[in-house]
């Protein structure tokens, strides 16, 4: 209002910095008397040209009165206005320094600078002024110049100070009396103000707006009748700049005074003449509009006033809330009650908004965040006694019900003051799911404890149910078959036969008597499971194998046949073992034909984990039919086929043997000398020193054969060789016995007594097996490192899967890479070389390093069948590296390759940066519609977090700070844990919309 009624003090300006100029008397020459006399009556014209006269007749020896004329002519030409008037002051302090005009001189520098608007130089000058030297007149000049300056410079207190001393006969007293009353009016002081402006009415100078004022004083006392009554007159007469004034205050007046409709009308009249609406106004109208129904008009001013965190937005937003309540927009109506429930103002305002902003976000779906939980708890913890708190409790207890996000839920449940039965059965739900999430994660540990809470809650007997089931999953994990087994038991006791989990807990029986060489048992539970469960999938086909196991197991060979014929006509991952078991079977069968049919189908498929399992099968069959050439062929095949295959060294003799056979004793000598090259401390290796002996003492090449074994590191003497058998033997039967501490001395005995004997990799596996048994983790370790390094052997897969994982859980994560890459290289499954992948990436990117990482990625990349997660956590890898690097393109590649399956977390963030790139591209209206797309697909919480703040941003590019600051809210209320910088991040944006 202050910038507006400025104004209406410019007209003051000219006449309060007019100097006058009180003549000193001159001694002589009538021109110069009369000059003064002229000056001195304001006739600023004729007196210049009385001086001009002057100093025509002027003697050049008479400098004092030259100096008179010389001052006033200058003089002259400030009150005149003119160009050089300054020049002219200065050309006389510089003609007469020390001159008795010069305080006049300052005081004239001062008056002329403040007509100019100079105020900086104008009170450089009149602090130089000398103001006891100055006569009556000057002072009052001086006073009332010194005064405005102090007043455009903002000092009121100052100015009104000099403005107070213009005596009321003065002839500045008006100009005086206004600058007071506007101070006192601009400072509040109502009462003063107003004298001071009824007094002004018989000014001439001032009466024509002494009438704006006093009806703004009106307005500010709350007689707003009076401004009603009293505006209109004044609009007529206003001109264009103080009318939309005019008309504001009078729509202020008719709202205070309830009448809505002429609130409209005058606020339109204020648009209508050039005016803005600010906050207020457009609450005012917003408001207005909303009193009179007109709600679809009333919500666009009313989000106009929402704004800082302050009490109109909170009145503002309430209402519009109510607006989008009745157009059926609930989501916008729950982000204006949001605004609206702020405790720090209204508080009858705040609890309604609260309530109906936790009933929206329940009606809406709980909300991205467990809304509704953290909104309805808020609710009850703070009005306890409210008649609403047992509706909102009733909608609490329904939220946790259905919520997603089960340790948000668990967090806000357990906070909560008191817990009746309804809460404990919400409470053993949310407990049961959390434990469910622990599971799937592997985390073992945290499933045990919550599912342990759950189940002593003990209220709904089906969570109760379900909580013996699960435990039964996490005991059959850990190998506590026993356990597992009456966990299964107590579930199906209480669970109808329609539950999923009922047939799948026969199914775990199963396995736990399986698992126990319970075969009796075990093919019971697999043919209950069967009776029960229709679906034709791999469970189905599972259980089919595993019974074909029991009957083999029992000997019951045709029987296993039929069962492996079930579960290969179901197909799917399953049929591959079925196929190979199958074969095997029809062999003990006496069928050898058909056995070596089925393995050649199996093997020209090439399909599945036992395509290797049935090419050595088929070459073994075929010798042990002494059809050593088509042995021989196949196993040459796989040996080709498969070279990193464990039972390469053991495929290998089998070929030396077979062309010992068939009388090609070079070709076996090669093969046999490969055994012994490959696997040298293997009991192959053995074996196949044994045929070599036998090929080079049947050509009477005795003396060569020790060359050889010499050359090879191998025991040759048959005596050093039998020993070495009977060394091992005697530890491996302590081994065998359980002896374990003796065993271990045994083994360690054996392996420094023949560091190349042939049972160097035996020995190194129950040893590291004894230090398993006995809890010594790093003497293991390092024996399976060294069994890892014997080369490829029957021993190899197993050891590497130990190897990797006991490396990884001591954080020796170098190792562990190594470990699990090897592993890679060496297994024979689909799942098995997922796995390693999969632990290659996790330990390579817990070590940290990034030039490892790099290379892991790079490593990984180049193997498609290195598993889905290996591939995603590896480029994510990659991409967080490149990012870090300021190659933000490059990463961005990257993360669109990630971005289609936002249900990891890898898949999460990376989504999330490609709305960033989106966003740093500036078009905010593609990236609204992405980070809603993106919502839509159901993201990890933490990164649907981050893109709800990100969309924030967007409004506020857009210049919706409304929207915007919904959008923070919902993040701020809604979003938990509390401590991992989201809703810091939510509250730090919306102070900034401040």
């Amino acid at each position: 209002m202050r910038k507006n009624l400025n104004l209406l003090l410019a007209f003051a300006v000219c006449a309060l910095c007019a100097p006058g100029v009180q003549a000193g008397t001159p001694e002589s020459a009538a021109f110069i008397d009369r000059g003064r006399s002229l000056f001195d009556f304001g006739r600023w014209t004729d007196a210049r040209h009385e001086f001009l006269q002057a100093r025509e007749t002027l003697s050049p020896a008479d400098r004092e009165a030259a100096q008179t004329v010389d001052f006033y002519l200058a003089a002259c030409a400030v009150e005149l206005g003119s160009r050089d008037a300054e020049a002219a002051l200065r050309r006389f302090e510089a003609r007469y320094p020390g001159s008795v005009y010069a305080n006049d001189v300052r005081f004239s520098l001062g008056s002329y600078y403040c007509a100019e608007g100079d105020m900086k130089r104008a009170r450089e000058a009149f602090e130089k002024t000398d103001y006891k030297a100055l006569g009556r007149a000057r002072k009052e000049q001086y006073d009332v110049r010194m005064g405005y300056v102090e007043f455009t410079d903002g000092d009121y207190d100052k100015a009104f100070g000099y403005f107070d001393r213009i005596g009321p006969q003065s002839e500045y007293a008006d100009h005086a009396l206004y600058y007071k009353s506007y101070i006192d009016y601009a400072e509040g002081r109502y009462g003063r103000a107003k004298q001071g402006f009824t007094a002004l009415q018989r000014s001439d100078a001032y009466r024509d707006v002494v009438p704006y004022y006093l009806l703004q004083i009106e307005f500010h006392e709350g007689n707003y009748r009076y401004v009603v009554e009293n505006g209109g007159k004044l609009v007529q007469r206003a001109v264009p700049e103080r009318r939309k004034e005019l008309e504001r205050v009078i729509a202020e007046s008719w709202f205070r005074l309830g009448d809505f409709n002429r609130t409209i009308e005058h606020l339109d009249a204020f648009t209508a003449a050039g005016g803005e609406l600010d906050r207020d106004g457009s609450y005012l109208m917003g408001f207005s509009l909303y009193r009179t129904a007109h709600y679809p008009e009333a919500a666009e001013y009313l989000r106009r006033a929402c704004g800082a965190e302050d009490a109109l937005t909170q009145n503002a937003s309430y209402h519009l809330a109510d607006c989008y309540l009745r157009a059926g927009d609930k989501r916008a109506a729950m982000h204006a009650f949001a605004m609206a429930a702020d405790d720090r103002f209204d508080a009858t305002i705040a609890e309604d908004a609260l309530f109906n902003y936790g009933k929206l976000q329940y009606e809406l779906g709980g909300g991205a965040f467990n809304g509704a939980i953290n909104v309805l708890t808020r609710y009850v913890e703070q009005y306890p006694s409210s008649p609403r708190v047992g509706e909102a409790r009733t909608l609490l207890i329904a939220a946790y019900y259905n919520s997603n996000d089960y340790d948000a839920a668990y967090r806000a449940i357990k906070s909560f003051p008191t817990q009746d039965a309804d809460i404990r059965a919400a409470l053993q739900k949310i407990t049961y799911f959390r434990g469910l999430e622990a599971y799937n994660a592997g985390d073992m540990r945290a499933a045990q404890r919550y599912l342990a809470e759950s189940a002593a809650i003990n209220v709904s007997p089906k969570y109760s149910a379900l909580n013996s089931f699960w435990q039964g999953e996490i005991a059959f994990a850990q190998g506590d078959y026993t356990v597992a087994a009456a966990k299964y038991n107590a579930y199906l006791k209480r669970a109808p036969r329609s539950e999923k989990e009922y047939a799948m807990a026969l199914y775990n029986l199963g396995y736990c008597a399986f698992s126990r060489m319970d075969m009796a048992q075990a093919r019971g539970s697999f043919e209950k499971f069967l009776a029960v469960y229709p679906a034709r999938d791999r469970y189905r086909a599972d259980a089919c194998n595993r019974l074909g196991d029991i009957r083999y197991s029992d000997r019951e060979f045709e029987a296993a046949v039929a069962e492996y014929d079930r579960a290969a006509a179901l197909g799917g991952p399953e049929k591959y073992y079925a196929q190979y078991k199958r074969a095997v079977t029809l062999g003990i069968l006496g069928r050898t034909e058909q056995k070596q049919q089925a393995l050649r189908q199996i093997i020209t498929a090439g399909e599945g984990d036992y395509a290797d399992e049935a090419s050595y099968e088929l070459g073994r069959s075929h010798i042990a039919q002494e059809q050593y050439a088509e042995g021989a062929a196949q196993l040459e095949k796989f040996v080709a086929d498969y070279p990193s295959s464990p039972r390469r060294a053991q495929a290998l003799s089998d070929l030396g043997l077979a062309y010992l056979n068939l009388g090609d004793k070079e070709k076996s000598l090669r093969y046999y000398d490969m055994v012994v090259e490959t696997a040298p401390q293997s009991s192959e290796a053995k074996g196949a020193m044994e045929g070599i002996r036998e090929i080079y003492v049947s050509e009477g090449r005795v003396d060569d054969y020790f060359d050889y074994a010499q050359k090879a590191g191998l025991e040759s003497d048959l005596t050093a060789v039998s020993r070495d058998s009977l060394s091992f033997a005697s530890a491996q039967k302590l081994y065998l016995a359980g002896q374990t501490d003796a065993a271990a001395k045994s083994l360690r005995s054996y392996v420094k007594s023949y560091p190349k004997g042939y049972y160097v990799n035996d020995a190194l596996y129950f040893l590291s097996d004894c230090y398993l048994r006995s809890d010594q983790r790093d003497d293991a370790i390092e024996t399976l490192t060294t069994l890892a390094g014997q080369g490829t052997n029957q021993y190899t897969v197993t050891v590497l899967e130990k190897l990797s994982d006991m490396t990884f859980e001591d954080k020796r994560y170098d190792e562990a890479a190594a470990a699990y890459r090897q592993l890679y290289d060496v297994t024979t499954t689909v799942a098995g070389r997922e796995d390693a992948m999969k632990g290659y990436v996790r330990a390579t990117l817990a070590g940290g390093d990034a030039a490892k990482i790099e290379a892991m990625a790079a490593d990984v990349a180049a193997h498609p069948d290195a598993g889905a997660v290996a591939l995603r956590e590896s480029k994510f890898a990659w991409a967080e590296l490149l990012r870090r690097q300021d190659r933000r393109a490059d990463a961005v590649k990257l993360y669109k390759e990630l971005a289609s399956d936002v249900r990891t977390k890898e898949g999460s963030a990376a989504a999330y940066y490609v709305l960033e790139d989106v966003f740093a591209g500036g078009d905010m209206d593609k990236a609204e519609k992405a980070i809603f797309a993106y919502s839509e697909r159901e993201p990890q919480a933490y990164w649907l977090a981050k893109a709800f703040i990100l969309l924030g941003d967007v409004y506020v590019r857009k210049g919706d700070n409304f929207q915007a600051r919904a959008t923070y809210q919902s993040v701020a209320d809604g979003y938990s844990p509390a401590d991992d910088g989201i809703v810091a991040e939510a509250k730090e944006r919306i102070a900034k919309l401040n």
